[in-house]
């Protein structure tokens, strides 16, 4: 039967929509060609064209972030393949539902030498959550059910991460002109996955942490969809210290404590450690309060439903491997509230020193932060780059509104992918308007990215910090070494990012001074054409901005 490829391509795409699938990221090849034309002719599935496959598959990133549904990543046999492996990794890491699918050669052209035939077996190694190589497809008895099942059985092992399928083709790769394929069988199998409940022995046990404890703690790192704990920790009335990817920096979380860090910098908080820690989601971003937890050595515990052992410096006492939501509605309110609002005040305070001391400081991360914060609308969401980005996002974004989403790639916390990653969130997520804070290496890393702006008309602000290198590493160690600093570490680019926006069809927004950061963001972000704010300050202003902040919120807690 000279179509099976094709037959099997068509069923198998249908059943991926048939399980939920809505989008594909296909990148062109020739011996992916079966499955790229049953992609982009089933009518509920969307097909986005990358040319290049590591865009492709950050994309697909960002797609699942947004939706917490598995978007379909496709390429050619070949090095097109090996370009998916640092998104995988993201996705693996960050536990987000992704599907790759590799075309392959078929067995009697591998090991001899034949073109675009490399080894593609478990080729992403413990990064996929699951691999499997049917074969060349074959017209056996029952084919339609197997092709089925074998689609439906990715879509829900990419619940919690990449799924990949190597799938090898024997020509003829396309059915003859006039003839379209369509999908054989109906859907097979209904698959459906829960939530990880709490058993009561969990919430014994942390209740009565909790009735004993005098000085708790709520810990919020990254989660996806942490605004269904809002209600709960409300209730709870524990001190919260949360990170903006947390979607618990809010006034609807209870007491969410302002400007932690800065507590944690100054000597207030050798004062008031923790007698219990809960901590919920992804380790958290600061260094700083990484450092002060391991050092309070508190009884914590971690609530771990992926069981991910995300705690690095194994100060975690018990971790309950549940669903956080129904655990914390199950704790019982303990009123300490004296301790609750010393945190709270201290944090009001402290952001009041800081957003005063701002408005005299030269221009840095934190000045385009709190701008983005002023201007996002209410529905607004926005993606974080690494690096320094997200840590200023975590020292100086204020309480959100409650319909804002901040999203990242925690997982692996590279900076590889970002700009195609924050657009696939803008895609998954459209119409909500979107904004990508990025820094100039990162945009530079994934400039490839840009392309699909114009060419899928996705609506996004890019805002990026151009400190002409990497200012992260102005903060650590390294930067003393001036002999070497410049040139291993910082590495300039000296880019002019005005050229990058005509290239991609953007409009360009310089900014070098506070007093036009607002303006520029909030047109931006009104604009109907995809803006890139350009915000360009020195180094070395950045890292003085900060200390300076640190110092103005320390004096206010001494007064």
């Amino acid at each position: 039967m000279t179509d099976v490829a094709q037959n099997f391509a068509a069923t198998f795409v249908d059943e991926l929509a048939a399980q939920g699938v809505e989008f594909a990221c296909v990148s062109p090849g020739s011996r992916s060609a079966p499955l790229a034309m049953a992609l982009q002719r089933h009518p509920r599935i969307k097909v986005l064209i990358h040319i290049d496959e590591r865009c492709g598959s950050f994309f697909a990133v960002g797609l699942g972030k947004a939706t917490g549904k598995p978007a379909v990543v496709l390429c050619t046999s070949g090095t097109a393949a090996a370009e998916f492996h640092a998104a995988v990794v993201e996705a693996s890491y960050s536990r987000t539902p992704m599907i790759v699918l590799t075309a392959d050669r078929p067995p009697e052209l591998q090991g001899v030498g034949a073109n675009q035939a490399i080894d593609q077996q478990r080729l992403y190694g413990s990064a996929a959550r699951w691999f499997f190589d049917p074969g060349v497809p074959e017209d056996v008895p029952n084919a339609p059910r197997l092709w089925r099942r074998l689609a439906a059985r990715a879509v829900a092992e990419a619940a919690a991460g990449p799924v990949h399928l190597n799938l090898p083709f024997r020509e003829p790769l396309v059915s003859p002109p006039g003839h379209v394929p369509t999908a054989q069988g109906a859907p097979t199998q209904a698959i459906s996955g829960g939530r990880l409940l709490p058993n009561e022995a969990q919430v014994a046990s942390l209740a009565s942490a909790l009735q004993r404890a005098q000085r708790p703690l709520v810990i919020a790192g990254a989660i996806r969809d942490g605004d269904r704990l809002a209600s709960a920790l409300s209730r709870l009335g524990v001190p919260l210290l949360a990170e903006p990817t947390s979607q618990l920096r809010r006034g609807d979380a209870g007491p969410v404590v302002e400007s932690y860090e800065a507590l944690l910098r100054a000597g207030w908080s050798l004062q008031h450690g923790p007698d219990l820690v809960i901590r919920l989601g992804a380790s958290p971003t600061s260094r700083v309060l990484n450092r002060w937890l391991a050092a309070a050595a508190a009884p914590t515990f971690l609530v771990d439903p992926d069981r991910a052992w995300r705690d690095e410096d194994h100060v975690a006492t018990n971790v309950l491997a549940c669903d956080p939501q129904p655990l914390l509605e199950a704790l019982p309110v303990v009123d300490r509230s004296g301790w609750r609002d010393r945190w709270v005040h201290a944090g009001k305070k402290a952001s009041a020193a800081i957003a005063a001391t701002m408005v005299s400081t030269p221009l840095h991360e934190g000045h385009v932060v709190r701008a983005l914060s002023m201007k996002l609308p209410d529905t607004g969401q926005v993606f974080i780059g690494s690096s320094m980005p997200i840590r200023a996002a975590d020292s100086f974004w204020p309480l959100s509104r409650t319909q804002q989403r901040f999203f990242a790639n925690r997982g692996a916390s590279g900076i590889d992918g970002l700009v195609s990653s924050g657009l696939g969130v803008a895609t998954g997520r459209d119409p909500s308007p979107t904004v990508l804070l990025l820094g100039d290496l990162s945009l530079y890393h994934d400039m490839n990215g840009l392309w699909a702006l114009q060419r899928h008309g996705i609506k996004a602000t890019l805002v990026v910090c151009d400190n002409n290198g990497g200012g992260v590493f102005n903060f650590l160690p390294q930067a003393e070494h001036q002999d070497v600093f410049e040139e291993i570490f910082a590495t300039p680019l000296g880019l002019d990012f005005a050229q990058v926006a005509r290239l991609y069809d953007l409009v360009y927004s310089p900014v070098s001074d506070r007093a036009g950061l607002e303006p520029a963001i909030a047109d931006a972000v009104a604009a109907q054409t995809p803006t890139m704010v350009v915000v360009k300050f020195k180094r070395e202003d950045s890292v003085n901005g900060h200390r300076v902040c640190w110092e103005a919120a320390a004096a206010a807690l001494r007064a």
